[in-house]
Formats: C-alpha cells, sequence, structure tokens
C-alpha cells in the first residue's frame, strides 16, 4: 500500500515537473518568435538595410512575397523548435516515469534497446540532430539573427534565413549562401549590425609626395561630406596613414546609417576623388603619372 502511494507520488510529481516545463518553453519560445517577427517587419520597412544591390529586376509583388517569405520562415523556425522541446520534454517524462519499473525488465531487453537507441541517434541521425541542435542554439543566439548583415569567408550579405538544419545568406550580388547549422556555430564572422548598423566607413587612397596635403585633406573630407550616403551628424576625417617607397597613403573616413549606406558611400567618395584629382592635376600613386596619362612634372 505504501508502495503504491510512493509511486502515486512520485508519478505526480514527475508529471507536474514537465507540465511547467512544458509551459515555460512554450511562452519563452513564443515571446522570441515574436521578438524576432518584430525586428524583421522593422528591417523590411527600411530599403536601405539590405546588403544586396538594388535592382528593379524583382517586381513590387516579387519582393512582397520574399518579405512574406522571410517572415513565415522565422515563425515556422520557431514553431518547429517548440514542437522539437515539447518533445524532448515529453521524452524525458517518459523515461523518468520508467525508472520504477526498470528493476522489472529483463537485463537483456533492456541492453538491446539502449544499443539500438545509440545506433540510430548516434550514427544514421548524427548530421540531422547535429544541425537540429545547432539551429535551436543559433535561434536563441543574438550574434545571428535573420536580416544580421556578415563578413564572412570573404562574402558580404545579409541572413536571409536560418532554418533548423541550415543558415542561409544573401550576398551582394543576390547569390545564395547555404551552410549548415553546425558548421556555422563553429563560424567567425563578422556581424555589422549586431548592435547598431552604423558604420564607420573609410577609404584608403595613395596620393605623390609632390601633391599637396592639404589641399588633398580638403578634397578628400569635402567629397565625403557631399555624398547623400554620409551620415551628417559628424565630419568626415582625414589622416595620412604611412609613407611609401613611391606615395603617401591616406584615409578618408565617415560615418554611415547601414552597412547598404557604408558600401555605396565608399564607392562615391572614390568616384568623386577621381574625378577631383583628374581636374586639378593631382598626382597619384601611380609611378608619378597624372589621371589624365600625361608625366607628372618633375
Amino acid at each position: 500500500m505504501i508502495e503504491n502511494v510512493n509511486l502515486a507520488v512520485y508519478i505526480s510529481g514527475i508529471t507536474l515537473l514537465a507540465l511547467v516545463a512544458y509551459l515555460w518553453l512554450h511562452v519563452r519560445v513564443t515571446s522570441f518568435r515574436e521578438s524576432r517577427v518584430r525586428r524583421i517587419k522593422h528591417l523590411l520597412k527600411d530599403p536601405e538595410t539590405r546588403s544586396a544591390m538594388p535592382t528593379d529586376v524583382l517586381s513590387d509583388k516579387e519582393e512582397r512575397r520574399d518579405r512574406h517569405d522571410i517572415i513565415k520562415g522565422v515563425q515556422s523556425r520557431f514553431t518547429i523548435i517548440r514542437r522539437a522541446l515539447t518533445l524532448c520534454v515529453f521524452a524525458a517524462w517518459a523515461v523518468a516515469l520508467t525508472f520504477p519499473f526498470i528493476g522489472k525488465l529483463p537485463s537483456t531487453m533492456l541492453s538491446i534497446l539502449i544499443a539500438v537507441t545509440t545506433a540510430v541517434v548516434g550514427i544514421a541521425a548524427r548530421p540531422l540532430v547535429e544541425n537540429m541542435i545547432s539551429g535551436i542554439v543559433i535561434s536563441f543566439s543574438k550574434q545571428l539573427r535573420v536580416g544580421d548583415t556578415l563578413m564572412m569567408d570573404g562574402q558580404y550579405g545579409t541572413v536571409e534565413d536560418i532554418s533548423i538544419t541550415h543558415t542561409k545568406i544573401k550576398t551582394w550580388d543576390w547569390k545564395r549562401y547555404v551552410i549548415p547549422n553546425s558548421r556555422m556555430l563553429n563560424k567567425e564572422f563578422v556581424n555589422l549590425t549586431l548592435n547598431d548598423s552604423l558604420l564607420w566607413a573609410y577609404l584608403e587612397f595613395s596620393v605623390s609626395y609632390d601633391a599637396d596635403l592639404e589641399e588633398v585633406s580638403d578634397i578628400a573630407t569635402r567629397v565625403a561630406g557631399q555624398s547623400q550616403h554620409h551620415n551628417a551628424q559628424e565630419p568626415p576625417q582625414f589622416w595620412v596613414m604611412r609613407m611609401d617607397k613611391e606615395s603617401v597613403t591616406c584615409w578618408v573616413a565617415a560615418w554611415a546609417d547601414s552597412p547598404a549606406e557604408a558600401w555605396n558611400l565608399k564607392s562615391d567618395i572614390a568616384v568623386r576623388l577621381i574625378r577631383e584629382f583628374r581636374e586639378r592635376g593631382i598626382p597619384t600613386h601611380m609611378n608619378q603619372v597624372h589621371l589624365n596619362g600625361s608625366p607628372a612634372p618633375a
């Protein structure tokens, strides 16, 4: 009688604990999902947050479909995670319920069950399990989220989707870079939008020793400040970085509102500098040759 009472108390306690764990996981996963969806909707409202080059190839309908697919992907991923975690809670509850009866099972049957389970999970399903666990870890991590702009393996792009098994990155030239989550979890990358989207964009260029550095500084900071991609809250800065054999290496840097704006800002500054140097006859690093092709004066 006492043994039956203890067994009933044990089963009730384990069931209550499993129910609490299920409710806690449900609330936490739902909260993460909603916060991620709100963030994605906010990012998609601002086209400047996209890292890919702008294009008119996609119609408005196709862009709306892509945005819908991104949001649906986030919702589906957290739904799968919630179901997987629920299954884990149920499995743990079922295993806990069998503890009082393990001693009554034949040792041979128990050994066979353990061996079969280990073989299936450890060999046949190992890649899938690794990627799923990595996908869950990535999903709850703030180091990598859908919409983040990355620099990784020489690729520059935006995280377009994180599925339960793979991470998909849309590069600047609209290619898709697909990486298994188990590899993604161990990769090193630069997250350009981890804390905020502002970037200190710099352009390195060289001028001849014959050039007037004060004039070069005025031109560089002026053309950077005139760019529409420049964040005007702080003026651009100019530095002489080093003295090479045939040229002086300089930097001009300015703030941009997003990685995409920083990309366009650097290109805009380069084009304006080339035009200004050509018009003013400022010799560059090209073996003392002017940009118009005539030799620099001795």
